[in-house]
Order: C-alpha cells, then sequence, then structure tokens
C-alpha cells in the first residue's frame, strides 16, 4: 500500500516488522469473510450454524495437532489468546509444585521469563558471548540443582538475533534430570516446521506455545500443546464450558481440553490459524525456508558491508538454517529510534526498534555490564526513558523481496552517513517523531463511522 513520505510524497510501503506481527495470509482473509456469515456458538448449540461452527472448530484443532505432530492420546492441544497467555497457564500451574524452578536462559522473550519469575522462581543460564544458547550450562545447571528444576524454558527462535535454539537437545538434558522442556515457539512456528515427538524419544516437547498472529492468521487465537497430566485442581481460567455440573456447593471439572478453554472461545481465530497453517503445508515449508535463508543472507550481508553499522550477535550462523531472515543492529553515533523514524518517515520501511521485550538478552548482545544496566534501570525509574538502550530490528516473511532488501540496505547506508532529510524531536518515551508530528493517517474504521452518520 502507498505510505506517506517526508515532503508529502508516498511510496509502496516495505513491512520488515513480520517478527512482530504478520498480516493475514489472503486466503486465510477470504475464509475468515466467508466464515463469518457462517459463525455461531459451539460445543451445545443444535442449530445448523453451531454445528458447523463446531466441526470447524475442532477440524482447526486437528489441523494444529497434525501440523505439530501431538499424540493425543498423552498431549492435549488448547487454544488460547497468544503465546504470551500460554506460557503465564503453563506458569500458573507450575506455581502450585512447591520449591520447584524453572530453567530460563538469557535470551527469552519477556513472556518467557516474567511468568516464571514472578509465580514459581527461576534460574537464569547465561550464553555465548555472540547470543547462542549454551548447552553446557543448562547442563550444569539441572546437574547442581538436586531436582528442584522441574521445567527448561527456551525460545524455539529469537526474536532479537533470529537465531535457532536447539530445542530437542535442550529436551534431552531436561529430561535426563527430570524435568521437563516449554518451547516459546511464536518466532519458530512460522518458520520451521516443528516435531513434537512421541513421549518416549528422549528430545520430546513437553510444551509447544505459539500464536496465530505471527503465522498470517492475526485473529487473536493461539496455542498450548501440553501433557494431559500436568493439569490438576481447578482450571487457572474458570467459566462456562469448563464444567460438568455445578451444584450449590460443588464444582465437578470437564476433561480436556473444555476444562481449560473456558468462555466463548475465539472459532474465527482458531480457523483462521488452520487455515493459515493448511496453506503453509500447501505451499511447502523447505521453499518458503530456502526463500527467506536466500534474502536473510542477502540482508546479512549488506547490513555487514555499510560502515558503522553493527549487527548484534555478528552475521555469520553456526549452520544452515540456524537463523531466521532477521537481523537487529545499530548504528554508530545515531539512536536507535531516530533510525527507525527515518527509515518509515523517509523510505516508506516499517521496522522496530527498541529491546524487543527481551531486555536481558540485548543487554548482553551490546556488551554491558551490570553497572551499566543498573544505571538505565535508574534513570528509567526516574521517568527518563531516553536513557533506554537498544537497537533496529528487520524482520523478514516469504512474501519480502530481493528488491525490497536492496532498498532498505541502500536507506541504512544513507542513513548511516548522516543523510536524513528531515529533522526529528525525541520524546521522554525515547521515541523519535518528525517535527510537526507523523502526516496524519485516517483510520479506516474512523471513515466508515463517518460514512455511516453521513448517511
Amino acid at each position: 500500500m502507498p505510505v506517506p513520505l517526508h515532503g508529502g510524497s508516498t511510496v509502496t510501503g516495505i513491512n520488515f516488522d513480520n517478527a512482530a506481527s504478520t498480516p493475514p495470509l489472503a486466503r486465510v482473509r477470504d475464509m475468515v469473510n466467508r466464515f463469518s456469515d457462517l459463525y455461531s456458538s459451539v460445543h451445545r448449540g443444535t442449530g445448523y450454524k453451531s454445528r458447523l461452527s463446531t466441526e470447524a472448530y475442532e477440524d482447526a484443532r486437528e489441523m494444529v495437532s497434525g501440523f505439530l505432530g501431538v499424540d493425543e492420546k498423552s498431549q492435549v492441544v488448547i487454544f488460547v489468546k497468544g503465546t504470551t497467555d500460554a506460557l503465564n497457564r503453563i506458569a500458573a500451574e507450575e506455581a502450585r509444585l512447591d520449591g520447584r524452578q524453572v530453567l530460563v536462559t538469557e535470551m527469552e522473550h519477556h513472556a518467557d521469563l516474567l511468568p516464571w519469575r514472578h509465580r514459581s522462581g527461576h534460574v537464569m543460564v547465561g550464553l555465548s558471548r555472540d547470543g547462542h544458547i549454551d548447552l553446557e550450562a543448562i547442563e550444569y545447571a539441572l546437574k547442581n540443582a538436586d531436582g528442584r528444576i522441574s521445567l527448561v524454558a527456551v525460545c524455539g527462535a529469537s526474536n532479537v538475533t533470529g537465531f535457532v535454539s536447539p530445542i530437542h537437545e535442550v529436551a534431552e538434558l531436561a529430561h535426563r534430570f527430570g524435568a521437563r522442556v516449554s518451547v516459546d515457539a511464536a518466532q519458530l512456528a512460522p518458520h520451521h516446521r516443528i516435531e513434537v515427538r512421541p513421549a518416549g524419544d528422549p528430545g520430546h516437547l513437553d510444551f509447544v506455545s505459539l500464536s496465530g498472529h505471527k503465522m498470517y492468521a492475526p485473529y487473536g487465537a493461539g496455542v498450548l500443546v501440553a501433557p494431559r497430566d500436568f493439569f490438576s485442581g481447578a482450571p487457572e481460567v474458570m467459566g462456562g464450558g469448563a464444567i460438568d455440573i455445578v451444584t450449590w456447593d460443588d464444582t465437578v471439572w470437564t476433561d480436556l481440553p473444555d476444562r481449560e478453554e473456558a468462555g466463548s472461545p475465539n472459532v474465527i481465530g482458531a480457523v483462521a490459524l488452520g487455515v493459515a497453517i493448511e496453506t503453509m503445508l500447501e505451499l511447502g515449508f523447505d521453499a518458503m525456508l530456502d526463500d527467506e535463508l536466500t534474502i536473510g543472507r542477502r540482508l546479512l550481508a549488506g547490513l555487514s558491508g555499510i560502515s558503522g553499522v553493527s549487527v548484534l550477535g555478528g552475521v555469520e550462523p553456526r549452520d544452515p538454517g540456524g537463523r531466521l531472515a532477521l537481523a537487529s543492529f545499530v548504528v554508530e553515533g545515531l539512536h536507535h529510534g531516530l533510525v527507525a523514524a527515518a527509515l518509515s518517515h523517509e523510505w516508506g520501511i516499517a521496522v522496530r526498534h527498541g529491546c524487543f521485550c527481551a531486555n536481558p538478552y540485548v543487554f548482553h548482545l551490546l556488551h554491558m555490564s551490570r553497572d551499566d544496566v543498573e544505571a538505565v534501570e535508574g534513570e528509567v525509574t526516574a521517568g527518563r526513558r531516553k536513557a533506554l538502550p537498544g537497537a533496529v530490528r528487520a524482520s523478514l516473511a516469504p512474501y519480502n523481496t530481493e528488491a525490497e532488501v536492496d532498498r532498505f540496505l541502500e536507506a541504512v547506508r544513507q542513513i548511516a552517513r548522516g543523510r536524513i532529510k528531515s529533522t526529528y524531536e525525541q520524546a521522554a518515551d525515547g521515541t523519535y517523531a518528525p517535527s510537526g508530528g507523523w502526516p496524519r493517517i485516517p483510520s479506516p474504521l474512523h471513515a466508515m463511522v463517518k460514512r455511516e452518520a453521513r448517511a
């Protein structure tokens, strides 16, 4: 779509912010529009639409189960709001295991750190200097925990560097020491096939969490795969549909997955996710990954050749397919917020900047000392968020092109040389905007309301 630029012109926009959220596939969008006419409540309605919606909802569950290779005798597929919701549900149940802890790495997104820190407690292990998972550190922590660690939580792929984690090797370590493994697959699932593997396999994944909005189905649904024997007692979320009977004194909870899907489920979101998975399988994950890796290498090589630009984690993957088409970088002498604003306002390129909800990992990659971080924490706590360090992230998807990568690289090259056309002001929260504000973009919803009012 055309986006406004500095000086009043427009250009076809480039979306390099796919790690945050992805647009719906055309097939997904069209299916949602068609299905909306057929939507009704699920599971207990006897009407035609209700029975059809129930079938579509459960078909989506089967699609997810098949996609991940879930053995539904030992594990259950639960529809949730997204990865954050899924991880918080695991943490709430895990917190009932008094005295047990969760092992996490410095790489984790806040959604895979805060739920453990503020419920069951956590042990954090470090990474290699360039930001890769350190299997030896994980093994050492498990070996010296005397059985107190009941869960190892690890991201499938980093949203900061794109590094793909050795999830099955981590699972083998966890199982060897009597722990389970939880994989935050929000970044990994749209790019790589994930194999849960049978329960008897040492590399079996006990928990897998993912979000539809990162898999070209941004309609509010996500997935939690969990062991059936994990859930005990009352569910974390209670309400209609989760029970067999409620009396004046007693509650009898129903079977899984319904007991963990209280309330009216997001049927349209689940159906959209099922269609997205089906479409990606038909397109071929290997082919899409090959395309992504090609443009990803072009992105990394181009950034590495620009004077004054540094890529977090370096530019060389440890192995083929070991890195997503994603790069976070800093430009010497320029605030990350200013670079991102100039890319948008002067080049029509959408990126993200900051710490990407992964503060400890970004601090690690920036080689900040504890004293450095404490100084920044003091500034931020005092309301001076301008001091918060960060980087600029470009994250690609299969629909992006080499021509778009080249336009982006030229934009970064010009910005790194100081050739910024507009003037920008930094707000109290640390972000930058063009002097006088961003060009106004009327909300489609606002335009619709005005048309209805005129009618």
